[in-house]
């Protein structure tokens, strides 16, 4: 797109004020409104009515034409322009608590950076910053928010957030009542499992995405599950099923440009791989077409490396070889490595064929120094560095990746079923067969009228025959009742006892795990120096009273435990000034809270003369526990903040830090002694995991209340609440 000067843009912003400063608050908005982004000039446009907007002081309708404005950058492949509106924008917001506009910029910037192939950073963006904001303010985007997280984490991929990710996106949007949406995302879903070779998993949902499609008459969305229904069955080898769903699919027809080069790419593909290579060509061709305005160099870059494999199976090596140097420059500054990985192996590949096996060597071991877990590109890639080797000589590394390949094809192999691939087609097959929507909703209706008969008159003879019984089943109800709660109550007092001892026992077990790893750590060194084989001694010591130290603290923990198990726990109460004892303890602790790196924030809103009855060394253990939590758990650089208010009758202490946190699901089992967070177990060993426990129980001796929740810096949130004295 023609880029306007920077005079050019002040003439632009000159003349807005002349051609909007007549404008209400309400035109402005229908201004805003008109502007469309099939526009050619529509950046330039918003850019202009933005000028006027910022000269009225609107700064709501200025975040509306500057979220626009970032809307237009986007579809111009502006990525820079776009980091630079959300810098303006998320200073509005936060200056004039526009929560909602501020999230809009965050997810248009997510997006942005999904374009350009940062998965990890687009995801980053939404996990630390997005998702907390909206949570909290804006919880009607987090359908949309949800949808952009599984996209980026398919595409990276993590495999352990894909599944939980589209399942919130699903979830949410049907919540919100956006059923087409949510089927397309099981749609998008099923797509990328079958991409995976995980054809167990992606059947279910995309038998499910067609149900609903057909049902909403979503001509768009049975694009994309027609398009997976092909996929899946590229992915099994069904070639020629593959072929028939993806012309069904192009028989929809559709707007965006960039599936229809999705579409394209795949049917040339499956041409391929039925050995159809001028076919194969021409849709390569068609993909490119289709993209031409409106891709990334890395999507570019792909299609054009699929050319390359069917120009090597022609022998076609000139065209090859000029190819995938056309790629070469075209993804020289492209930061993919997914793309430079299959740039490598395409010239290994060609190389190959041609009989340049030094050169062939060298590409393969490019594309070998990347790591990926995507399946399919395994097995390309050890294919091809098996050949390679085998050809060079070295029939060790020859058979080192022909194990490898095996190792992979015997995956894939596990999650193919391919019987239950047919007894789910031939549900598709029956669900196709029905085109006409209105004829499904009908017969639904009909078979559901039918139910409903058949109910009543089964609830009319089983009335008259309940009626009957009835008086029979009074005569014996009361003596059957005793009995049966006499059985009840002992089964109930057998569960409890098994479930004690059973908690008993996982107690004892994680207490012997956390003492084993310091005892065992002491005794290796401990042998080391008897033996001589220490070289710095006095690093030794420093080790060994490091894990004699934390031997120390894990049993000093355990015998608290014990103390407050058995109501044991003394307290020494005494008239505590909250305020002045919460400044000690924030200025004992700020020179070790800065020194590890976190950025450190206090706001006491409480007055000097608020009372608390409690055990200042006990409360002192408690907030002692918190902050070693977050020192040792909190990523760095990190925050950590401290908030602590008044209200008419308690006062409440906030410590937040940020990331890492944990499961929303595992909030509720912190403070147990027999608990151990999945997300931190692995992050720390220096401590016994009581602390939160005994923090729990010595603020419930205090008549007080403890609880966690995820912070809107990323992390956990500890609050406490305790009583005020009476007057």
């Amino acid at each position: 797109m023609k880029r306007f000067s920077f005079a050019t843009f002040i003439l632009l912003a000159s003349l807005s004020s002349f051609t909007f400063a007549e404008h209400s608050q309400e035109t402005l908005q229908q201004a805003i409104a008109k502007i469309s982004l099939k526009d050619d000039d529509a950046e330039q446009q918003a850019l202009a009515l933005l000028s006027s907007v910022q000269q009225q002081q609107q700064p709501a309708l200025t975040a509306q034409a500057m979220l626009f404005v970032m809307r237009a950058q986007r579809k111009n492949r502006d990525f820079d322009g776009v980091k630079a509106s959300y810098q303006q924008l998320a200073l509005i917001a936060e200056e004039n608590q526009l929560y909602k506009a501020h999230a809009q910029g965050l997810l248009l910037l997510a997006k942005s950076e999904r374009m350009v192939d940062k998965n990890d950073v687009a995801l980053k963006i939404i996990e630390q910053q997005l998702l907390p904001l909206a949570k909290e303010y804006v919880p009607e985007l987090l359908g949309n928010i949800y949808t952009e997280a599984a996209n980026n984490v398919a595409l990276i991929p993590d495999l352990e957030k894909f599944e939980p990710y589209f399942q919130l996106a699903i979830e949410t949007l049907k919540k919100e009542k956006n059923f087409k949406k949510s089927a397309r995302m099981l749609a998008i879903k099923a797509s990328h499992l079958s991409s995976y070779g995980n054809i167990k998993a992606a059947l279910p949902a995309l038998t499910s995405a067609i149900k609903e499609q057909l049902l909403l008459d979503d001509k768009s969305g049975l694009f994309l599950s027609y398009t997976a229904l092909g996929t899946l069955h590229h992915e099994i080898g069904n070639y020629q099923q593959a072929q028939q769903y993806f012309k069904k699919a192009q028989g929809l027809g559709h707007e965006s440009a960039r599936s229809l080069a999705s579409l394209n790419y795949k049917m040339a593909f499956n041409y391929y791989r039925l050995q159809q290579y001028d076919d194969g060509i021409a849709y390569m061709d068609n993909a490119l077409g289709y993209m031409a305005n409106h891709s990334s160099k890395k999507d570019l870059a792909t299609v054009h490396l699929g050319k390359v494999l069917i120009f090597i199976e022609q022998q076609n090596f000139t065209a090859s070889l000029s190819t995938l140097n056309k790629v070469k420059a075209l993804v020289k500054d492209v930061d993919s490595k997914r793309i430079h990985e299959d740039l490598q192996t395409s010239f290994a590949n060609y190389y190959l064929a041609v009989g340049d096996i030094p050169s062939a060597v060298k590409s393969i071991q490019a594309s070998l120094s990347f790591e990926t877990s995507h399946i399919a590109m395994n097995i390309e890639k050890y294919e091809t560095a098996s050949g390679i080797y085998e050809q060079a000589g070295d029939y060790a590394k020859s058979l080192l990746y022909l194990k490898k390949l095996r190792e992979f094809e015997r995956e894939k192999a596990k999650v193919k079923d391919e019987q239950s691939v047919q007894q789910q087609q031939n549900e598709i097959n029956l669900l196709n067969a029905q085109k006409n929507t209105a004829l499904v909703k009908q017969q639904l209706l009909e078979k559901q009228n039918q139910v409903q008969l058949q109910q009543a008159e089964q609830q009319r003879l089983w009335f008259y025959a309940g009626m009957s019984a009835l008086c029979l089943f009074a005569l014996f109800s009361f003596f059957y009742l005793r009995q049966s709660q006499k059985k009840h109550i002992a089964l109930e007092q057998s569960k409890l006892a098994m479930a004690l001892m059973e908690q008993k026992n996982q107690f004892i077990a994680n207490v012997a795990h956390d003492l084993k790893n310091p005892i065992t750590v002491i005794q290796i060194h401990l042998e080391a120096l008897k033996d001589g084989m220490v070289k710095n001694p006095e690093q030794a010591h420093d080790i060994l009273n490091q894990r004699l130290a934390e031997l120390t603290t894990s049993i000093e923990d355990l015998r608290q435990v014990s103390l407050l198990e058995m109501g044991a726990l003394s307290l020494n109460p005494e008239a505590l000034l909250f305020k002045s004892w919460l400044q000690q303890e924030i200025n004992a602790y700020r020179p070790l809270v800065e020194s590890k790196g976190l950025s450190f924030r206090t706001s006491i809103k409480l007055e000097g003369t608020a009372i608390v009855i409690a055990d200042p060394g006990r409360l002192s253990q408690v907030f002692a526990n918190i902050i070693k939590n977050s020192l040792r758990y909190t990523h760095q650089p990190g925050k950590l903040t401290i908030i602590a208010r008044q209200h008419q009758q308690t006062v409440e202490l906030l410590i937040k830090d940020s990331a890492p946190a944990v499961a929303e699901s595992e909030l509720s089992d912190l403070f147990n002694h027999s608990y151990c967070s999945i997300t931190t177990q692995a992050m720390s060993t220096e401590s016994s995991g009581l602390g939160l426990h005994i923090c729990k129980q010595i603020i419930e001796a205090h008549q007080g209340q403890i609880g966690a929740s995820l912070s809107n810096l990323g992390g956990l949130c500890i609050n406490i609440t305790m009583p005020l004295a009476d007057e």
